[in-house]
């Protein structure tokens, strides 16, 4: 070999050796990065679990961006990836959320009760790490609606109150409403919404939201209000968002049956009215009969009064919060949520009630009391 030729051998073997150098750097640097985005964020303790299966922490904020995502690891044994941090429930039916809706840090399940899959007891301690910065960004952007503890500027008082008639399907006029809580004190709702139930004429309260002792707990209500309560006429019926917890399904049954027991017309609240109240609404519309357009149509109508929501069905906002009833129903049905349109509601209803202790002559009395004469 010359040495010229050893001399561009040696050039050679410089620049592939400056080349793996280069690679090697670049690959120290990106598992930096990698460990840095795994970094450790907080370290807190499960305090509770509350009354929707969700799992409450002694955190009161944290230092993470919306839509960034998680990894959560609990002492006990329980771990789950790639959490969305939102400022409110978002999510898929069955997906896990970290939120600082509440005074404290809370990771619920959308749509299911977290704390049966999880089994996570107060005391155990929670290691969250970051897992990608901005993973859910997109979609923490279409999340973007109004909070509807607060009243929006210009926001009529049925908007406010999430009030409004039901009639979809063979529901007759004047039977069926649904609306905010009158009870609850911590949405502002109570006086407006004791004069709503006074020009109704309201003679029967579904309740979803509240036990009997806290009913009677409540303070400094309208005079209307003091007296339905007095007289037995709200039914409490306290449920959460797994529609399929065999506890609540039995709470569903016994509740829609102490209904029909009293005179209408008949409210139907949660706190705000629009999730644990729109799946009952769209439970009974179904039963009597309404198109699944028009049951997804009163469902989403709650988004555009309560948080002024993009009715644009093409929109991601839109089909987003159209999900949780579509998933709602696709779980209890037994069915695809593609398969909806198509699904016999009053015979998907009838059979969903059945599983939640109704007898065939309750859930004809239920039928009856919003559709007959």
């Amino acid at each position: 070999m010359t040495t010229r030729s050893i001399h561009r051998s040696c050039i050679h073997g410089a620049g592939r050796f400056m080349a793996w150098l280069m690679a090697l750097m670049l690959c120290l640097l990106s598992v930096s990065f990698a460990g840095a985005e795994a970094a450790e964020v907080a370290r807190a303790t499960v305090t509770e679990e509350d009354q929707y299966g969700d799992i409450r922490i002694d955190l009161t904020q944290i230092d993470l961006e919306y839509g960034d995502s998680v990894n959560l690891s609990f002492s006990g044994g329980w771990s789950i990836n790639e959490v969305p941090y939102y400022p409110d429930f978002f999510g898929s039916r069955g997906s896990v959320v970290l939120t600082d809706y509440f005074k404290t840090l809370c990771i619920a399940g959308i749509g299911c009760s977290l704390n049966k899959m999880a089994g996570v007891q107060p005391g155990e301690t929670l290691v969250i790490t970051l897992a990608q910065k901005g993973r859910y960004r997109p979609e923490y952007e279409a999340y973007q609606i109004h909070d509807a503890r607060y009243r929006m500027e210009g926001q009529t008082d049925e908007a406010f109150l999430n009030f409004r008639e039901v009639t979809a399907g063979l529901i007759r006029p004047g039977r069926l409403y649904r609306g905010a809580s009158p009870f609850d004190h911590k949405f502002g709702r109570q006086e407006l919404m004791g004069s709503f139930l006074a020009s109704y004429g309201m003679r029967g309260i579904l309740d979803l939201a509240d036990t009997q002792e806290q009913l009677e707990s409540y303070e400094n209500l309208p005079d209307y209000t003091v007296a339905l309560i007095a007289e037995g006429r709200v039914v409490p019926c306290p449920i959460g968002v797994d529609y399929l917890l065999p506890e609540f399904m039995q709470r569903i049954g016994e509740g829609l049956t102490g209904l029909t027991e009293l005179e209408g017309p008949w409210l139907i609240h949660c706190n705000l009215g629009r999730d644990r109240t729109g799946f009952i609404c769209a439970l009974l519309e179904s039963l009597c009969g309404a198109t699944y357009d028009e049951i997804v149509q009163d469902y989403m109508k709650s988004y555009d009064m309560l948080h002024g929501t993009d009715m644009n069905p093409d929109s991601l906002q839109y089909r987003l919060f159209r999900a949780r009833i579509e998933e709602q129903l696709a779980a209890i049905f037994g069915v695809e949520t593609q398969a909806l349109p198509g699904v016999d509601m009053p015979r998907a209803a009838r059979d969903y009630l059945t599983r939640c202790g109704m007898t065939v002559d309750q859930i004809d009395r239920l039928e009856s009391r919003l559709t007959g004469d």
